[in-house]
């Protein structure tokens, strides 16, 4: 049992935001920071933590997406991002059926053991191997729930690679927010505890910029 604090769950919705951000960077055929798209890949590989860092070990490459989570809490409802917004709606509420769902958990459990195996011949940022996890999005998470709808550049979201990367980030975002309700993290608590999620981002912000 991971020990549960509100700064753990500050680390996984930052991992979450990470995943948004890359996301829609990608679809609109904008750079993108490939450290940080190596550490979200890496975090869907850690199946048993024991606490948040097993699981993304260097807080620092979740800075831009803690950076993002402050911009989406601080700001008035005209200043969010819709996007990101959306995106991170669909991933959680995705991470909420995986966790409901028994057969999807196995189904995804062997797809991980599959790509285990690949990660001994292959890099983890290899196109096959992210092929695999946006074939593990698509075949096991994706029909779970209510298909995400991503905005971008028509002709750069046909490019195969670029579906693979966005799956891949879709399934790297889901295994954050599985982590966030495995720490304790609830949707209600953005209505509730709003002010007190907001002043922990701000204060990992600050532990971030310090060590950066």
């Amino acid at each position: 049992m991971m020990e549960q604090s509100q700064r753990a769950q500050t680390i996984a919705l930052s991992a979450v935001c990470l995943s948004a951000q890359l996301i829609q960077l990608l679809a609109k055929g904008k750079p993108y920071d490939k450290t940080n798209f190596n550490a979200l890949l890496s975090g869907i590989m850690i199946t048993s933590p024991k606490t948040v860092f097993d699981v993304y070990p260097s807080i620092v490459e979740l800075s831009d997406g803690c950076d993002l989570l402050v911009h989406q809490l601080s700001g008035q409802t005209t200043t969010r991002d819709v996007e990101v917004t959306r995106y991170v709606a669909g991933i959680m509420s995705l991470a909420k059926k995986l966790l409901k769902s028994n057969s999807a958990l196995n189904q995804l459990t062997t797809s991980l053991e599959n790509v285990e195996r690949r990660l001994e011949h292959f890099e983890l940022t290899s196109p096959s191997v992210v092929q695999n996890f946006a074939d593990s999005y698509r075949e096991i998470i994706s029909p779970i729930g209510q298909k995400i709808q991503i905005i971008g550049n028509p002709d750069i979201l046909k490019q195969p690679d670029i579906q693979n990367k966005v799956r891949a980030l879709l399934l790297a975002g889901v295994r954050a927010a599985v982590l966030w309700r495995q720490l304790g993290g609830q949707r209600r608590h953005f209505l509730l505890n709003r002010k007190r999620i907001l002043q922990d981002a701000l204060s990992f912000k600050n532990e971030l910029t310090s060590i950066s």
